[in-house]
């Protein structure tokens, strides 16, 4: 093992701190336990939509503790998942206009959903795969911007930035917005908030699933594709290189359950059909389908 300085290893830490009380045990290898086909054989497509980026960030932020002197480039990226229907699921929100223009290369999010040919009626599903500032900050416009849409977010997630007070401990400040949560708990007082309770289909063939480690109540989108079954992952997993090494990133509520999270993804599609959060690779790697949008499967 290399010898690193050792105040850059307690601040990769910083984040790895309280919330393991909040969070209970994933079963390595676990699959959903409320059904996993409607039987109509849905196909989806899935697209990333880059919103912000590219930053440089330390290797070792997305790799835990790999590559303190190594740069890599991130994205920020919201995700749609379209049904041959047209109907459409849209993953997280992406910062808000208040935060996107503190950010390299912002562009609102709903107009990339837009430039990809998608209609605000359309867009029937918002998935929140967690509340960090640049998932969830632009859930209150998106209420207003698609409003025949359901939002989706773990009651455990829910509960930990909206109701605990362990989320206003200092690790944890940098990675909220409080004025976007507050409008997010605003609107969970009314029907168009779920919040879900574990693994649950939520349409044909779409599964949520409870993927937690990095914040306390992560989930995951199971989908089966032309390349098969496929997780839209978001912060699951920061880079793909997590995915495939077993190694999650510095950001860290759970270590031990993140690990059974990979455990438990892997058993329901195959690693290359799993995509993460920021991996630059989503907007090179994938055919291009309009500026700043490719299609994943």
């Amino acid at each position: 093992m290399s010898v690193i300085d050792r105040r850059d290893f307690v601040k990769s830490l910083s984040a790895a701190v309280g919330a393991t009380a909040l969070v209970n045990p994933v079963i390595a290898g676990e699959r959903a336990t409320q059904g996993t086909s409607s039987g109509t054989q849905a196909t989806y497509e899935v697209f990333a939509l880059k919103y912000a980026g590219p930053f440089d960030r330390k290797l070792a932020m997305t790799l835990f503790n790999t590559g303190w002197a190594e740069d890599v480039a991130i994205n920020y990226y919201i995700w749609a998942i379209r049904a041959k229907s047209g109907e459409t699921t849209l993953v997280d929100t992406g910062t808000g206009k208040g935060w996107g223009p503190k950010f390299k290369g912002f562009f609102p999010p709903e107009q990339l959903v837009a430039r990809l040919g998608i209609k605000p009626e359309q867009v029937t599903k918002i998935v929140i795969s967690h509340m960090h500032f640049d998932h969830v900050g632009g859930g209150a416009e998106f209420a207003e911007l698609f409003p025949d849409a359901k939002f989706y977010v773990q009651k455990k997630e829910f509960d930990f930035w909206i109701n605990s007070l362990l989320s206003q401990r200092a690790p944890f400040r940098p990675l909220q917005n409080p004025d976007a949560n507050k409008a997010f708990a605003e609107l969970a007082k009314g029907p168009r908030v779920i919040q879900v309770e574990g693994d649950k289909v939520i349409g044909p063939d779409m599964q949520l699933l409870l993927a937690p480690g990095h914040t306390p109540g992560l989930q995951a989108v199971l989908i089966p594709t032309a390349r098969g079954q496929t997780i839209v992952g978001s912060d699951s997993a920061h880079v793909f290189r997590s995915f495939k090494e077993d190694v999650p990133s510095s950001l860290i509520t759970n270590l031990p359950i993140w690990l059974e999270t990979y455990d438990k993804l892997r058993s329901n599609a195959a690693v290359e059909n799993m995509f993460p959060g920021h991996d630059s690779k989503m907007l090179t790697d994938f055919p291009k389908i309009a500026e700043d949008i490719t299609q994943l499967a």
